[in-house]
Order: structure tokens, then sequence, then C-alpha cells
């Protein structure tokens, strides 16, 4: 019988944090990078070098590859004869995990109840734990961030049993389809059939970071793959999806549980393996490609020049300069509390541009920490008040509801997208940084930035 100390554990589960958070897993990066080079389209390519820079940017500036560092999931596999000796292993993984989110400035996002208490923890824990005993004398560690913008587009089906191939192959395909680009593609996905609900759903997200051996579930998710692909909107055609895994298993007769998980560009996974208290670590750095920076020739305009974002037509490519507020969720509760009870609002809105964004927080030497767009739709409740209020425009990722764009169209305002899920790389484009209202708040406090040539494009005029 082996001991194996918590305490080493602890230390393994820190490492893995920092290298799932910062460093893109080679295999994911050499998948993106094979993208870039098979894609004919421009607009696509330079998307993917978008991804690829931002990699190399936030390993080497120590920085999160996205702004949402998501819920720490754990896959703990235990050899039976492992005796562990030290404290509770649970406290220690939660312990890893909020010191190494502190210490490495990686935005806590985690709430204390999802329906009773949405109030921060501010420690980015409880962490999600699967423990599983195995036969080998060792311990295996996988770590998986999960960030919201996917997550929420994941999806569990219960289909018929009766269902054939092709059927199921749509209805797969079709979910990851409705996405879109909410999710940041080009996107890694996670397929669990069998089992029952809750178990399809585990193994959907088991299946995103291991490999697949069984042929069958290979040719499968291959299919799959294709199906989506050709589907796919054009400027993603061929490459909306880079990878799907499948795990299938067993089930009820009546039965058949298909669960998807959706994962954006930045699949962000490590793992390691603990035998005679020696830690394997089994993530690899990429040897990033330099690219360039290219001086495109887009439209250049400031945030004061409010004739000129007026004129803005749908489609149009820009590099925006100045002033603009931070503000997502929380903020606009707060801002609507605000309106309807007729209280003074802590900034002014007239002709200002708002940035649905949550930054991480920032290092002492930096301005700000990664930032990036968060999904814009769950901002639709609140933004009809707000364009009525004075507001220019907003910037985003995804679509907005129909009653939204009518509005946007009405009062000849805004709304732009802009990349997700390169929040090292825009983290660059930010000249200057504060919070001004709800510190209270953290990432979800409102700011007031400066930014310089942020590339935008002209969703809805």
């Amino acid at each position: 019988m082996s001991e194996i100390s918590t305490e080493l554990i602890k230390k393994a589960i820190y490492k893995l944090c920092c290298d799932a958070n910062i460093c893109l897993n080679n295999s994911i990066y050499q998948k993106i990078l094979n993208a870039f080079k098979n894609c004919k389209k421009e607009e696509t390519k330079n998307l993917l070098k978008n991804i690829l820079k931002n990699a190399q940017i936030a390993y080497e500036k120590k920085l999160p590859l996205c702004q949402d560092t998501g819920q720490v999931i754990i896959f703990l596999e235990i050899g039976q004869n492992i005796q562990l000796k030290g404290n509770y292993i649970e406290d220690e993984i939660n312990e890893a995990v909020k010191k190494c989110y502190e210490e490495n400035f990686f935005r806590k996002s985690v709430v204390k109840n999802a329906l009773f208490d949405r109030n921060n923890t501010s420690t980015n824990t409880p962490v999600i734990i699967y423990t599983k005993i195995i036969k080998e004398e060792e311990i295996r560690i996988k770590l998986l961030i999960k960030g919201a913008g996917s997550e929420n587009k994941s999806k569990l089906e219960m289909m018929l049993p009766t269902s054939n191939e092709e059927e199921i192959i749509k209805c797969i395909g079709d979910n990851i389809l409705s996405a879109q680009e909410n999710a940041c593609p080009p996107m890694f996905i996670g397929i669990g059939i069998g089992a029952t609900a809750d178990m399809a759903c585990l193994l959907s997200k088991k299946a995103l970071i291991q490999n697949n051996f069984n042929e069958k579930e290979i040719s499968f998710a291959n299919k799959i793959k294709e199906y989506v692909n050709k589907n796919a909107p054009e400027k993603y055609k061929d490459c909306f999806v880079l990878d799907i895994k499948l795990i299938s298993c067993a089930t009820h007769i009546a039965c058949l549980p298909v669960a998807i998980t959706i994962n954006c560009h930045s699949d962000r996974y490590s793992s390691c393996s603990i035998k005679n208290n020696k830690v394997i670590y089994n993530h690899k750095k990429p040897d990033f490609i330099n690219f360039t920076d290219e001086n495109f020739q887009k439209k250049k305009i400031k945030t004061t020049d409010i004739k000129k974002i007026k004129a803005l037509k749908k489609d149009e490519e820009i590099f925006l300069t100045g002033e603009m507020y931070v503000a997502r969720d929380m903020a606009h509760k707060r801002l609507i509390s605000l309106i309807k009870e007729k209280k003074p609002l802590p900034i002014d809105l007239k002709d200002k541009i708002i940035f649905y964004a949550g930054p991480c927080p920032k290092k002492p030497n930096e301005i700000t920490g990664s930032i990036g767009p968060t999904t814009a739709s769950r901002m639709d409740k609140y933004s009809e008040i707000l364009y009525k209020k004075g507001i220019i425009a907003t910037i985003g990722k995804g679509n907005r509801s129909k009653k939204i764009e009518k509005i946007i169209k009405e009062t000849n305002t805004k709304y732009f997208t802009i990349q997700g899920g390169i929040a090292a790389l825009l983290a660059q484009k930010i000249k200057q940084s504060e919070i001004i209202a709800f510190d209270d708040l953290g990432a979800e406090a409102i700011y007031k930035i400066y930014v310089k040539d942020f590339p935008l494009t002209v969703e809805i005029a």
C-alpha cells in the first residue's frame, strides 16, 4: 500500500490550474494552426491568426487565455490501494484553486448559490470534483476550466431509443450549430451518449479531455463534425468545429440520452499522474508561430465621433479609439433599478459606448487583466431602457433579440461585435482602466477604459 500526501496533490492542482488557464495545450494549438494553414477565406484566417497570437501573448505575459477563467472541474482517479495522508483531500483541492486564482489574478466567477445567493464567493470555489477508484497504484488528475459562454450552449437531449444514425447526427449537429458565435468558434465538442441523463452529461465532459480509442465512436464523431462544418456559417465553413470526441455506454432499453458539451477554441485542460510521490505532468507548451502585424486598411473612428458612428453601416469593420464603459449583467441590473427608482446614475449614458465584459483582476504592473466580450443577449432585458437613455452603441459577442435589433435601428444607434476568446490580445489594446462604480461587484463592476484601435464589426445598424 502506497502513501500519497494530500499536500502534494494540492501543489499539483495549483500547477494544473495555472497551466490550463495560461498555456494552451500543444494538441489544441496544432489543431487551430492546421485550420489556419488550410483555410482559404481571408476573414477566417484573420480570426484564427488572432487566436494563435492570443495564445502566445497569454503564455509570454502569463495572462489568462480568456477573461472567463471559468469553473474548475476536477476528475480525480485514486488507486484503491493508495492511502491518502494529510488534510482532507477536497479541502486541499479547494485551497489550491483559491490560492492559484488569488496569486495569479484570475477572475473569480463562482457564486454561493445558483438560486438563493448569487454573491460571488471571491475564491472561485467550490471546485466541482468527480472521484473514481481505479485498480492501478497511482493517482490521476484531470483538470478542466469551463467558461460560461460555451457552457450555456451545452445541451441534453433525451432522444427516442429507436432514433437512427441520421437522426442522432442531425440532432447533435443542429444543437452545435445553434451555439453560433456565443460559444467563440472554432469549437471543441464533447459528446456523451447512454446511461442516464446525469451520466451522459458527465461523459460529455470527460470526452473533452481524453482521447477516443473506440473506432466506432471516432467514426461517428467524424460524421457529426462533417455535418456541422458543412452547414456552418460561411465565415466558419469547414472549421466551425475543430474536434469532436464521443463516449458511449450502456443505457436503459427505453432511453437514449445525448449530452453535448460545447467548448470554445480555448479548450483549457491539464492533467498529471502521481506515483511513488512523484508528479508527472502531461501539459505540453506549443512551439509558437510568430506572426507579423499587418496594417489593415480599416476605418479609424474615435468614440467622440458621434456623427461618424451613426453613419456606419452593417458589416463595416473599424478600429475604435477613445473612452468607453465596461459593464455586464449585475451592473446593468443595478443601473436599471436606479433608473426605475428615479435615482441619479453613477455615469452619464448620453452618447456613451458600453462594452459587455468582465475583466480579470490586473496585476500591480498592468493596466488591465485579460478582457473580452461576454454574450450580448443576456443584456437584452435591460437594453431597451439604456438605448433610449442615450447610449450610442454596445459591444459584445453573439446575436441580439429581434426586439433589441428593432430598437437599435429605430434609435440610429449601433451594436458592434468583437472576436471572443482573445482576451490577452485585447488587453494590449487598453491604455487606461479604472473602476468607477459598483466596486463591490468585482469583475462585474463598471469600469471606464480608454482603448486604442479596438477591432470591431458593425453587427446591427
